[in-house]
């Protein structure tokens, strides 16, 4: 019975773990995309804006 709580506990904290370092891999990506698209957009109107 020991043994099989163990497990548990393993399965249980290696999980959260995976889900926690999901979500900051998430987090960064998506951070890095904005900050990437805002420099894009503030370039773009410093150069007049849309030209055609």
């Amino acid at each position: 019975m020991a043994n099989f709580d163990l497990l548990w506990v393993i399965y249980i904290t290696a999980g959260l773990l995976g889900l926690i370092t999901t979500l900051l891999i998430n987090y960064w990506v998506i951070r890095l995309a904005v900050t990437h698209a805002l420099r894009t957009h503030a370039r773009w109107l410093g150069g007049g804006g849309n030209h055609r």
